[in-house]
């Protein structure tokens, strides 16, 4: 395998773990107003994802800077041709992780809720961006012959689909977590909020495939832009799949199994674009013009196996490190209230209460 193919797989498998990892976080501030019903179950709600915020969000940092590092050229025309949606998912991710460190250094139960509503906002929006630009990455950007990106992807019918699937989805793989991590009553709610998440996200997600099929672009089928159209379409069959047996699982008691089966739909979902576009994930929807090889993309090759090479085994430090915080802190968070604290003592108190 070339270093340009193995930059190109790389990112796909980082990219593919930051939308599982957080996805979780933007779920969780979907599913916060409807699982934590009163103050206890919202505290217990962040208290849940608090811990494992960070550890989850710096997937991002690691995936797109490996791919502005190795592979330039394809993050500059991504970017470029759907940098709007790219710049919502951005401004999601920030919100809801300033949302949550914030919220708790205020003892105010108004300005707390007002927060528990910027926090949902913020994951909706995260989760839509990225929904949007995995749907352009799918259909293609206006890529010249000379390399340089035309426009930007307008917000069609395949986009704004591919953004709400993207909502629903990572709603319930959010949903699930807290089935399987929380007790009490806030587990239950989300337990059931699973459930319905499920039979949403798998409608949708079977509407936008098949709105891509028939014809995402004004200029022909998304299908066009896939070299491995059956690979897109087992994808997304086995992304339903999953959610209807995540729906299974939380309906059966059985919640502490079903972020297994959510985390398969993400991973499927992802995988019927990046599977059934591969090794081209650039693509142009200008007549005529070719999609770039990777090695086309990539960097000084020098530079790029100088990447490579130190890389790698600080990536494997990072998801050592990333395994050990979730056994370590895998256990079911607290759902009964916490003694009260004076004020003053709140303002100091752990972010994530």
């Amino acid at each position: 395998m070339s270093y340009p193919t193995l930059a190109l797989v790389a990112f796909i498998v980082l990219f593919t773990g930051y939308l599982v990892l957080a996805g979780i976080d933007y779920g969780v501030g979907l599913a916060l107003p409807r699982t934590g019903s009163d103050a206890p179950g919202r505290r217990a709600v962040l208290g849940a994802v608090g811990p494992l915020l960070l550890g989850n969000e710096a997937w991002l940092l690691v995936s797109i800077g490996a791919l502005a590092g190795t592979l330039p050229g394809l993050r500059g025309a991504l970017v470029d041709g759907a940098y709007p949606y790219a710049l919502i998912a951005f401004a999601g991710a920030l919100v809801l992780n300033a949302g949550i460190q914030l919220r708790g250094r205020h003892p105010g139960e108004r300005v707390r809720r007002a927060f528990d509503l910027l926090i949902c906002a913020a994951g909706a929006a995260a989760a839509f961006g990225w929904g949007c630009f995995l749907a352009v990455t799918a259909a293609g950007v206006s890529l010249g012959g000379d390399g340089h990106v035309r426009g930007v992807a307008a917000p069609d019918l395949f986009t704004l689909l591919g953004g709400l699937t993207m909502v629903a989805l990572l709603g319930t793989h959010g949903s699930a977590f807290l089935a399987a991590r929380l007790t009490g009553a806030p587990a239950r709610r989300a337990a059931a909020l699973t459930g319905i998440g499920a039979m949403l996200a798998a409608a949708l997600l079977a509407v936008t495939a098949l709105t891509g099929w028939v014809g995402g672009r004004s200029t022909g089928a998304v299908a066009d832009a896939l070299r491995h159209p059956v690979l897109a379409a087992l994808a997304v069959v086995l992304a339903v799949g999953a959610l209807l047996f995540a729906r299974s699982l939380a309906g059966s008691g059985r919640a502490r199994l079903a972020p297994w089966a959510t985390t398969a739909a993400v991973i499927a979902a992802a995988g019927a674009v990046f599977a059934g576009k591969y090794p081209a994930l650039l693509t142009s929807t200008v007549a005529g013009v070719p999609a770039p090889t990777a090695a086309q993309l990539a960097t000084d090759q020098t530079a790029l196996a100088a990447v490579i090479w130190t890389s790698g085994p600080v990536l494997l430090i990072v998801v050592a490190a990333q395994v050990y915080m979730w056994l370590v802190l895998w256990a079911p968070a607290r759902t009964t209230p916490a003694p009260a604290t004076p004020a003053s003592e709140t303002l100091d108190a752990p972010a994530f209460s």
